[in-house]
């Protein structure tokens, strides 16, 4: 464990104080992770998205309830389970129609009750052999479960194939709300439907990401893992306004926030005898997969909330009167990751009336803001003119929206002069 460091820089024109917490071990375990997150991309590949895409379209035309349906369902619990994943059918009966969803689950170490969720459907409409809907979708959930099964992450990871799509979403609509009736903490969704089909050169650098207001968040992962790994993934993602087509619309009736990956240009095969491999693009389909598979690792890293050890308070005082007599920054060491929802309340009073400190025009020394903090936030006050007084300077940060329960706080002492401040260090 690295030790706290007072860190007290004095020139002829600046004295400053630095209050870092402890956070190497953050900073190397982020830079790990990233690392660890650009090999999991880079084992993404065609040749095994074309197997499982292949293998479930031999079985032909596969709708909820048909024995072609029973053999693909079979078949990808067999896939998950040679992962040496927790895998279980998930019985469903809604509007007449019955069938099974699969699960497949990779426990996560910090956090096991924070869930984040991959999903596509298995079943296809009564003509197709459903090789781009969605055998593109499962083909794309097996591959990043089998990547993603060889690494630990924070948050538990469920690989989850539904049946009754095509019916009105009938699987995910029973999963989504079995698990809202349980109380499952699911953090996030993925979707995954019609993913695999390109033909022009503006088709393949393109995917569409359909998502809602509140879930804007996993879309900005998504452009995230986008700008850090675009050597591997090569697409522009076109955000859009949600729309009730696929399997995320089930979590969000529940209140659960889910994002859609879909293919930039219709496939005029999708629900035709046509629906095959041949009419679809393999290297299209895998920089799809890399894409969604790098956002839900981000997603399942993300400890919930941010925690205390993430963060530094750091701040300078000057005795120049231009440009600022006083700085306080916040920094986030988990930036790339996690953004830091926190009011900030910065004061100072006078230590022996308790009142607060006043500057020009009968102004009190006396801040607070609300702000979403990534790598850092940065406030400065300008010269001022003080009379001479010794005075409190605390500064402290409390969480809000998920980072709610956080907490953390400076205090140092100070001398205002008329048009300058001395910071005093506390040890």
């Amino acid at each position: 464990m690295n030790k706290k460091i007072l860190a007290i820089c004095i020139t002829s024109s600046m004295l400053m104080i630095s209050l870092p917490i402890a956070y190497g071990n953050e900073i190397q375990s982020r830079n790990a992770k990233s690392s660890e997150i650009e090999d999991m991309i880079q084992q993404i590949n065609e040749s095994e998205l074309k197997r499982h895409i292949r293998a479930i379209q031999d079985f032909g035309p596969h709708p909820t309830g048909s024995e072609a349906c029973d053999e693909v369902r079979d078949y990808i619990y067999g896939e998950l389970q040679s992962m040496n994943l927790s895998v279980r059918y998930d019985d469903w009966s809604y509007k007449g129609r019955n069938g099974k969803n699969i699960e497949g689950t990779l426990t996560g170490e910090s956090s096991p009750t924070r869930i984040v969720i991959v999903c596509a459907h298995y079943d296809s409409v009564f003509v197709s052999p459903g090789a781009d809907d969605d055998g593109s979708g499962v083909s794309a959930v097996l591959a990043i479960a089998r990547v993603m099964s060889h690494h630990t992450f924070n948050s538990t990871v469920r690989f989850v194939l539904f049946s009754g799509e095509e019916q009105g979403r009938l699987g995910s609509h029973e999963y989504a709300k079995e698990a809202y009736e349980n109380g499952d903490n699911i953090a996030g969704v993925i979707a995954l439907d019609g993913i695999g089909y390109a033909v022009s050169s503006e088709d393949g650098s393109k995917i569409k990401n359909l998502v809602c207001n509140e879930s804007s968040w996993i879309a900005n992962i998504s452009q995230k893992i986008n700008e850090l790994y675009g050597k591997y993934i090569g697409l522009d993602i076109i955000r859009l306004p949600n729309e009730p087509i696929s399997d995320h619309q089930s979590f969000l009736d529940y209140g659960y926030d889910a994002s859609y990956f879909l293919e930039y240009t219709l496939d005029p095969y999708y629900h035709t005898s046509e629906d095959r491999i041949e009419y679809m693009n393999m290297s299209y389909l895998k920089k799809v997969c890399r894409l969604a598979m790098g956002t839900l690792a981000y997603m399942a890293d993300s400890k919930h909330p941010v925690s205390g050890d993430d963060l530094k308070i750091k701040v300078k005082g000057t005795i120049l009167s231009y440009p600022s007599q006083l700085s306080i920054c916040i920094e986030n060491s988990r930036y790339e990751e996690d953004t830091a929802n926190l009011t900030i309340h910065v004061y100072m009073k006078n230590i022996f009336t308790g009142e607060y400190v006043k500057g020009p025009y009968n102004t009190t020394c006396n801040w607070t803001f609300s702000e979403e903090v990534g790598e850092y936030w940065e406030f400065r006050v300008a010269s001022r003119s003080y009379s001479l007084q010794f005075f409190v300077l605390d500064v402290s940060i409390d969480g809000f929206n998920d980072d709610k329960g956080l907490h953390k706080e400076i205090e140092t002492y100070g001398v205002a002069f008329s048009m300058f401040i001395l910071l005093i260090p506390v040890l």
